[in-house]
């Protein structure tokens, strides 16, 4: 009976207390949210858009996929950092990404990625993201921990891919696509960049 009760009460909601303020602090000021049943029915997860001033950038994360079934261990959510004008990009390939976990059931891998058969952003060569820690925030902002110190989130960047960079990454994998970017001085919050490959 104790037991039972335990678990039950680790799967609740407080095991995220002080997440919104964590997020906060790295990812910025919170503009607006988009609940989960914006389109009608309740897909399962709502949209937080967060901008921080400093550097221009505007930040899309998911909130709710920690309370889906997709089997991830610590629980995830998936966030997208672009320049402010840049967005609704961000919104969109949170939105459809998160949706295709729901869908699917399932969840996502460090360096995994997720290809598209057409451009995810129209008039542009991203087919595809990858799962990434943040390129800029710290690692609190990616694993989150309760005041005990354990594990309960990853937040997991989506990071544009083109066409060419995800056919480098499986002929070269993450890491070589990672040394490219650092070549040529890529800036991956920018929905307008080259590719490199």
């Amino acid at each position: 009976m104790t037991t039972e009760k335990h678990n039950t009460a680790m799967g609740g909601a407080h095991r995220f207390i002080g997440l919104a303020e964590n997020l906060e602090r790295h990812a910025g000021t919170p503009t607006a949210a988009e609940p989960p049943n914006v389109r009608g029915e309740n897909r399962g997860y709502g949209l937080v858009f967060f901008h921080l001033e400093q550097y221009h950038l505007s930040t899309v994360i998911s909130s709710g996929l920690r309370f889906q079934p997709l089997g991830a261990d610590p629980a995830q959510e998936l966030a997208c950092t672009v320049y402010k004008e840049q967005a609704e990009a961000a919104r969109h390939l949170v939105d459809v990404t998160s949706e295709l976990l729901v869908q699917s059931g399932t969840h996502l891998v460090p360096d995994q990625i997720v290809p598209n058969e057409s451009p995810l952003l129209p008039g542009t060569e991203f087919y595809g993201v990858l799962a990434s820690g943040h390129p800029l925030f710290p690692p609190e902002f990616t694993r989150f921990t309760d005041p005990e110190g354990v594990e309960q989130l990853q937040v997991y960047t989506l990071l544009p891919v083109t066409l060419g960079e995800l056919n480098y990454i499986l002929d070269n994998g993450v890491t070589a696509l990672r040394q490219q970017w650092a070549r040529f001085e890529v800036d991956v919050f920018d929905l307008g960049r080259p590719s490199v490959a």
